[in-house]
């Protein structure tokens, strides 16, 4: 299984297919669920536009977690990586909680403990937890002034003396 995640480690793609360049992908959540519909772009393309390969480890990690395993340091080690400390979870019954501490592995399944409302709570991970943007991730990029019109006659002169170079 090969993963793609993009720049923020918020969004995940799974690799269906192969052929050079040319991939069929599909968006999946931070468990490895797929969601939406597969799609043909040309790996370069995501690759351009800030999407990376995942670990090879968190892939595998994600498949046995997928696939029921409990007692795996692989499975340890992709919880680890895809919900970080402090991320806000969103819970199945609508709470938003931010992760207090790592995943614990037990014989029944994987332990986190969230901060909700100021109250640390141990709860049981499963498939429709969802990771939610950070908002220090999302803060809105710096807008420079508009140009003024001794900016713009400079950047005129400069585009006719470069002749379009």
């Amino acid at each position: 299984m090969q993963l793609l995640s993009n720049k923020n480690a918020q969004e995940f793609l799974i690799i269906h297919e192969q052929q050079g360049d040319q991939i069929v992908a599909q968006f999946v959540d931070s468990l490895g669920n797929t969601q939406g519909k597969s799609f043909t772009e040309k790996l370069s393309n995501l690759l351009d536009v800030g999407w990376n390969h995942c670990n090879a480890a968190i892939a595998i990690g994600l498949e046995k977690f997928r696939a029921g395993e409990t007692n795996s340091a692989d499975v340890s080690y992709a919880l680890h990586q895809i919900f970080p400390l402090g991320r806000k979870i969103g819970l199945p019954n609508g709470q938003v909680g931010s992760i207090a501490s790592y995943a614990n592995t037990h014989a029944d399944g994987y332990y986190m403990y969230l901060e909700i409302d100021g109250v640390l709570q141990r709860l049981k991970m499963n498939a429709r937890w969802r990771l939610l943007p950070s908002d220090k991730l999302l803060a809105l990029p710096y807008y420079p002034a508009p140009f003024t019109k001794e900016e713009k006659a400079t950047i005129l002169e400069f585009d006719q003396w470069a002749g379009g170079y």
